[in-house]
């Protein structure tokens, strides 16, 4: 099976700047309102914000 390119490490590689995002909300809509919307990277820190998961 043929991996696909990862194009985050290969625009690294080449010296391409990248744009991300950090998330820092509990909900799954987050990352679905953010994936469309161009951003190269997201980063979701569960751990340093005041959500809980219950």
């Amino acid at each position: 099976m043929k991996l696909r390119e990862n194009k985050f490490l290969s625009a690294i590689r080449t010296g391409h700047q990248q744009v991300g995002l950090w998330i820092s909300l509990s909900h799954a809509y987050a990352a679905e309102v953010i994936a469309p919307s161009g951003y190269d990277w997201a980063l979701l820190d569960m751990e340093h914000s005041p959500n809980e998961l219950a």
